[in-house]
Parts: structure tokens; sequence; C-alpha cells
């Protein structure tokens, strides 16, 4: 019988995520209920992998590369999550890792919550994305400094976010965001690391991605859970340091685009 979104396995799945949700408690890390489920997977009769790598690509571009927690069948994509509830976010990191394998199903499973949860996911991949909502996107104040440039950069930040979706680290975001502003004909100059100074003298550096667009742009690429995490007075030294004025700050990290402009 030809395999469909319907008949691929996932039922096999599912039963191995109760026996291993059962047999374990709501404890451990991730990657506990992970070993577990690889030994009831084959138990059951499927090939499975883990911690598969795969190469990121944006607009023909390597950007970077996503491990999965599990692949099984070689069809499945499987998102181990230990949380107390899903989210949004979680299904959209998923739904990335689907288009990553190039496949079409993913399981996402939580071992956190006091009951069993889970989520079939299917990505279609004959289905064009929507546009961007031009009525979403945050447009910098007149009174801004640069404000067509700033306007641009935004609009490529969030065509980054459109075509990648949630899920990745920072750097694939960063590296991805330096390929979208060059091919809208920006001059770039990525960093991968940020100065500190005390008392005016530089006294070392911190890995910290940044792009300085046109010579007077800092953008701050981020994939964080919480926007306000962010020291913003670290990053105001370092655009002093520049002598820039206005940086941005983009979270990937999120279902919608997090921006921030930051003005010293």
């Amino acid at each position: 019988m030809k395999k469909t979104q319907f008949n691929d396995g996932s039922h096999t799945i599912i039963g191995a995520y109760y026996e291993v949700f059962n047999h374990t408690s709501r404890t451990f890390p991730e990657y506990i209920y992970e070993a577990a489920m690889m030994e009831e997977v084959e138990q059951r009769g499927m090939s499975v992998t883990r911690q598969d790598k795969y190469e990121i690509t944006y607009k023909n571009y390597r950007v970077g590369w996503q491990q999965l927690d599990l692949f099984i069948g070689g069809e499945i994509v499987v998102e181990n999550k230990a949380v107390d509830k899903l989210t949004r976010l979680h299904k959209a990191q998923c739904i990335s890792y689907v288009k990553t394998a190039g496949k079409l199903t993913g399981l996402l499973l939580n071992f956190g919550g006091p009951e069993p949860e889970f989520h079939r996911l299917y990505f279609d991949p004959a289905k064009k994305p929507s546009e961007l909502p031009q009525n979403n996107i945050v447009t910098p104040a007149a009174d801004w400094l640069y404000p067509d440039l700033a306007y641009e950069i935004v609009g490529g930040l969030y065509e980054v976010h459109h075509i990648l979706g949630a899920g990745f680290v920072y750097r694939i975001y960063a590296n991805a965001c330096y390929r979208e502003l060059k091919l809208r004909g920006l001059t770039v100059k990525p960093a991968k690391r940020i100065q500190v100074a005390y008392k005016n003298k530089i006294i070392g550096d911190v890995a910290f991605a940044n792009v300085l667009v046109e010579g007077k742009i800092i953008l701050f690429p981020v994939a964080i859970g919480n926007l306000q995490d962010i020291h913003l007075d670290n990053l105001k030294r370092w655009m002093a340091l520049s002598n820039v004025q206005l940086g941005i700050l983009a979270n990937f990290d999120a279902v919608r685009l997090e921006i921030m402009f930051i003005r010293i």
C-alpha cells in the first residue's frame, strides 16, 4: 500500500509515545525521553535515527546546520518537549524542522505535562506561502534616523522569518539576514562578537552576532524566549564604540517576529 499522510506509521509512533509517557516520570530532561522513544520505536519494528544533521539554506545560500531529535521510518520528524504545555511556537518549530528534512509529517510530543499531549503536523510543499501582511510590519517613525534604510532592513527581517520560520539558533538567522540584506543591495559587514569597554578601554569581547548595515545601523539578530532578557545597555555601549546611533534588535524565536529599535 502506498504511503500517504494518513498511513505513514504515525499511529505506531504515537503508541510508543503513550508507552514511554506511562512508564517514565515527568522530571527528566528531553534527551532521556528521546532515548526511551528510540528504544520503544525500534522494538515496534520501525527504523529510527537520532540527532541527524541537516544543512539549512536560505535562497540558495548555506546559513547553518540543524539537528533533529528523532527521524523515524525515513519519513517522520519527531520533536520532543518536556514543558508544562505545548504552544504555537513549539508547533512552528516542528514545522520548520519538517521543512528542513524535506518531509511531510512531524510529530510534536510533550513529556512534561500532567497528561499526554501531542500534535501531528503536516507540511504541504505545494502550498504557496501567503504574502507578508504589510499591515503587520513595524514601520520606523518618520523622525527616526535613516527611516528609509531602517524600513528596508525591517522588510528583510520579515522576509527571513517568513521563509525560515521559528526554531533555529540565532547564528542561522544572523547568516540569513546577512544574505537577505546583501540581496537587497545593501552594504553589510557581519561580526560574531561585540567588544566590551571599561572606563573607555577595551578589555575583551563576547559572542553576540551583529551586522553593520551601510555603516549606519547595527542589526542584532537573536533567538531568545523573552526579548526583555537582553541587556540593552551592553548593546548601546557597543553601538557607542562603533560610533553608530541606531540599532535594530530582532527576535526570531517567536511565532511573530519581534523588533525593537535602539537609539543612543
